[in-house]
């Protein structure tokens, strides 16, 4: 029994979806039996669980790329690896590292990615990861920069002119390489290693353990070398820093190239139609060898790609797949020598930073850069909202409302507000016009007249007040969202947050500001915590103001007025607060995520990134967290159990070339999106008769799984049972 088609199969459990294309199975009789689990006492937030909602397909840095026709490969922070396969979906994997990935390679079937404090890491199944054992032992945490591989040889190199060679990708031994020269790439072609790295370092291999030192053309520092091309048309191609190019047709002998930038380089890849160099603000073609260079980002009149950091790239017939930053992939389509059509992939993913989030009427509203709003009915399908065209270049740092209004604030005293609604609008398909009505709230928004020139970053409201906040210690309220009065305050500095309990109103910010009023938000008074962090949000959340900030500041009051510290455990700028289902939830800089029960013990959880995150927010028990360059992750952290139900099955019998009756089997299963489950079988329906075929993820929003598997109907069972199992 084989797969016949990964598009259908979910690739998050790839070697448990083989073995249930290898089962052998007659099918008599379907039956749907789906069996649920006891929701856990408090939410649990599994590192394995979290998804991108935003950018897609991921928004990890892409610090390296293996492409080829079966199996994709790019790793990234936080131990992050995805793969795709002929679904065309990247897929992301659990190595159980958190460690920063630098460099992939394939073994065969087996992936290596290697990185941060040494970690070499192997897998035959893409679902468990082995730590590669390393001969001797590293002393110190030095990191492994490049790794290839050349038929059964595999070598890697990083920091100190480390060099660990391998022939089956588990077991590494060192080897000398005379130097002591940060080492950032390897490559293997022309029947040798190259490695490279600081100050135009390069050393040559026949055998990957044996190295000796190579003239170098450069003394800038050399970030990657590749191999590209096949028999004795390849060559090696360096780049580096400086905008510095580099080519040698065996490894030792090398010449300088113009690359026509002077920016740093970080990969480099060849199609039939030229060379491409991608790395800072670059992305540069050459259909002439190298004479002449194009400036895609820059030169293009249509359809130039975004200025950005781009760290990887791999050369298609006539097509460049590249990706960089926060996860940026881009597709550039040649049929014009150099000059290409390049469009993100997919289209409608943003990179525009997030700053403010909340939750109203179900909904889940972000702000951001650039005047972004992007509203959520369940955290992961977004929708971009219009703004007025006056104000599409507002920064828009604060999001807040009731059920009936929503306001957005940002730079220069921009305020927008949405309004609960209904309007009435014409929509014209194969020329028939028909009138629909369409809520407004979150949807069409309008500019206020401006009543202050401050930026304005806090938000808060409830039914009766609405209170912003921002520079120069800014406080203005309105009992409806349209008109505004300024109240005096005693504080100069840039208020960031406020928030409104039932009895008093709170705002924080710069210099260890915090604010305290009355319920009517009027007269504001100071109170000292005795820092100078910035006190960056308050919200008023499960009975209790709660303030996070600087350097891990966290402080909680029942009043307003009482106010205690809290030991976060972390340094790190803490941004924003939550709470679900018993569990307080903290996100910050650096990829920082808090989590505690009872808002005194604090212990940080592990994310899929390294990106800042500025906001947080939950509802029906997700979990979502964004910030920089539009990255928003989610988390089911209570599982929905809602059962997965077989909506359909069908199967189609054929004789193959081999003359074996098979018989192909397609089953349409329906749940809620980011469940996961088992898919299992019986002949009898005794309990111990159950068998798990495999563990499925409803990674598609709209809720459905294909599953084809295939079989041979020879000696198969007169009838099977079907079931599934939510796995918690």
């Amino acid at each position: 029994m084989q797969e016949i088609s990964k598009q259908l199969v979910n690739t998050e459990q790839p070697s448990l979806n083989r073995s249930f294309m290898r089962l052998c199975r007659c099918m008599a009789i379907l039956a749907c039996l789906p069996i649920l689990f006891c929701s856990p006492a408090s939410a649990e937030v599994r590192n394995d669980r979290w998804r991108w909602s935003n950018p897609l397909p991921h928004g990890n840095n892409v610090m390296d790329m293996k492409v080829s026709a079966d199996l994709s490969v790019q790793v990234g922070d936080a131990g992050t690896l995805y793969v795709q396969r002929s679904d065309g979906r990247w897929a992301p994997l659990n190595t159980g590292s958190e460690n920063y990935l630098r460099s992939t390679a394939l073994l065969g079937e087996r992936i290596i990615a290697a990185g941060e404090s040494g970690t070499i890491l192997w897998s035959d199944d893409s679902v468990e990861f082995e730590q590669a054992t390393l001969s001797p032992a590293l002393i110190y945490d030095d990191w492994f920069e490049g790794v290839t591989v050349s038929g059964q040889r595999a070598v890697a190199v990083g920091d100190w002119g480390m060099i660990y060679t391998s022939t089956n990708g588990a077991n590494w031994t060192s080897a000398v390489s005379g130097t002591e020269e940060w080492l950032r790439g390897v490559a293997a072609g022309a029947g040798g290693f190259v490695a490279v790295g600081k100050i135009g370092t390069i050393l040559s291999s026949t055998d990957g353990t044996a190295w000796s030192p190579v003239t170098s053309v450069t003394s800038e520092h050399l970030n990657r070398v590749r191999y590209l091309g096949t028999g004795g048309s390849g060559q090696f191609y360096a780049v580096g820093n400086n905008g510095t190019l580099l080519n040698s047709a065996n490894g030792t002998s090398w010449s300088s190239m113009t690359s026509g930038t002077t920016n740093d380089l970080f990969d480099v890849a060849v199609n039939n139609a030229g060379i491409l160099l991608v790395g800072d603000q670059e992305l540069r073609t050459s259909i002439d060898g190298g004479a002449t260079w194009v400036d895609q980002i820059n030169d293009l009149p249509t359809n130039a790609p975004p200025a950005w950091i781009y760290l990887s790239a791999h050369g298609r017939a006539d097509s460049w797949l590249v990706a960089g930053r926060t996860g940026l992939l881009m597709e550039g389509s040649c049929t014009n020598g150099s000059d290409c059509v390049w469009q993100s992939s997919p289209l409608d993913s943003s990179h525009a930073w997030l700053w403010d989030m909340t939750v109203q009427n179900g909904i889940y509203i972000a702000v951001g850069d650039l005047a972004n709003i992007k509203t959520s009915l369940d955290g992961i399908l977004w929708n971009q909202e219009v703004v007025p065209v006056s104000r599409t270049n507002t920064v828009l740092l604060g999001v807040g409302g009731t059920s009936n209004l929503l306001v957005a604030v940002g730079n220069e005293g921009n305020v927008l507000v949405s309004q609960a609604g209904l309007v009435e609008l014409s929509v014209t398909n194969d020329a028939v016009a028909t009138n629909i009505m369409v809520e407004t709230y979150g949807v069409i928004w309008t500019n206020l007249p401006s009543f202050t020139t401050n930026s304005l970053q806090g938000v808060a409201a409830t039914d009766g007040l609405f209170i912003v906040s921002g520079d120069a210690g800014k406080v203005f309220t309105s009992p409806d969202g349209t008109n505004w009065m300024e109240r005096a305050t005693p504080v100069t500095d840039f208020l960031s947050s406020v928030a409104i309990g039932p009895d008093a109103c709170v705002a924080v910010g710069a210099n260890g500001a915090l604010l305290h009023a009355g319920a009517d938000g009027v007269s504001w008074s100071s109170i000292s915590l005795g820092t100078t962090d910035w006190l960056y949000r308050v919200r008023w959340i499960n009975n209790v103001f709660v303030v996070v900030g600087q350097n891990g500041a966290i402080h909680t009051s029942p009043n307003g007025t009482d106010w205690t510290p809290r030991t976060s455990g972390s340094d790190r700028w803490l941004t924003d607060i939550t709470h679900a289902d018993g569990q307080w939830f903290v996100s910050g800089y650096q990829g920082t995520l808090l989590t505690s029960t009872n808002l005194s013990d604090w212990s940080e959880l592990p994310l899929p990134t390294g990106k800042s995150l500025f906001t947080i927010a939950t509802q029906n028990g997700q979990l979502v967290v964004a910030g920089i360059e539009g990255v928003t992750l989610r988390n089911q952290i209570v599982p929905d159990t809602t059962p997965v139900v077989i909506l359909d099955y069908s199967q189609t019998a054929t004789i193959e070339s081999n003359s074996v009756d098979t018989v192909y089997e397609l089953f349409l299963f329906g749940g809620q999106p980011d469940q996961f489950f088992e898919f299992q079988s019986s002949t009898n329906l005794t309990a111990s008769s159950w068998t798990n075929n495999a563990t499925l993820e409803m990674f598609d929003p709209s809720g459905t799984l294909y599953a084809i598997r295939t079989r041979d109907a020879t000696n198969a069972p007169p009838m099977e049972f079907y079931r599934t199992q939510l796995v918690p």
